[in-house]
């Protein structure tokens, strides 16, 4: 009982490895493969569990624990340590993309910037990405004056620039800009909403909305939850080197009572 109990101190991941172990000590022939079957699982899966490949999760748990004869609190009490873990791990790797994001001073910003600018930036990522001024407008929907315009005005505010290659690189490899205290970027974060009002008929794109009573002693890190969520998506969305569109993600949270 003691040696159970010192194992109930463990995560469930190392609890189960700690049980193949016991149960293996008092029969050799007991391998993973016997541990699997007596819990009602693949051993390919049980396998990945135990090495940490696959995540564990609160429904593996309680997928795994009724064969286990395990007390119930002791079952609620891996699961608030694996969801503990998940949280940690997520503003982890939240904290490591946050690093690699640059945030754009007003002084920055072109003073005649739109949200075509923006575009811009991003589109010189996409494969086969031409600095002509008749390919960007018509990739983006645009005139030839409004490319021809941010193409030189990103320059300007050396945000583009050729490499050595003659290839037009950003400055930046990820960025974003503040619309607090600078009517420029309110004005192309507006611009950019009402794209997504434009589209909505269309079905083009996701977009969802959700109503929701709020404490408003949560809407600080509510906030800071959404900067990480925007950050690491979009460093998740950046990753693959070949790249064909541009799109824009918009969230919002604000009040709708007085």
């Amino acid at each position: 009982m003691a040696q159970l109990q010192s194992m109930y101190m463990n995560d469930f991941r190392s609890f189960l490895e700690q049980e193949l172990a016991r149960r293996n000590s008092v029969n050799s022939n007991y391998s993973l493969r016997a541990f699997a079957r007596d819990l009602g699982v693949d051993s390919s899966f049980l396998s990945k569990l135990l090495s940490g490949k696959r995540s564990m999760t609160a429904r593996t748990i309680l997928c795994l624990a009724p064969r286990l004869s395990l007390p119930e609190s002791q079952v609620q009490d891996f699961i608030q340590k694996a969801n503990d873990r998940r949280r940690r791990r997520y503003y982890t790797l939240s904290s490591l993309k946050a690093q690699s994001v640059r945030e754009l001073e007003s002084h920055e910003l072109p003073e005649s910037m739109e949200w075509y600018h923006v575009a811009v930036l991003e589109l010189v990522q996409v494969k086969g990405f031409q600095a002509d001024g008749a390919w960007i407008a018509e990739r983006l929907g645009i005139t030839l004056e409004q490319a021809q315009a941010a193409l030189a005005d990103l320059e300007n505010a050396k945000l583009l620039y050729r490499g050595e290659d003659g290839t037009w690189k950003r400055q930046f490899g990820n960025y974003s800009m503040s619309s607090k205290n600078n009517a420029r970027a309110a004005l192309v974060k507006k611009q950019i909403y009402e794209q997504a009002l434009a589209l909505l008929p269309e079905q083009t794109g996701t977009h969802s909305t959700v109503t929701v009573s709020v404490a408003e002693d949560r809407l600080a890190e509510a906030n800071e939850r959404i900067i990480k969520f925007r950050r690491e998506l979009c460093s998740f969305l950046s990753e693959p080197e070949d790249k064909d569109h541009v799109y824009q993600l918009a969230i919002s949270l604000f009040p709708v009572t007085k």
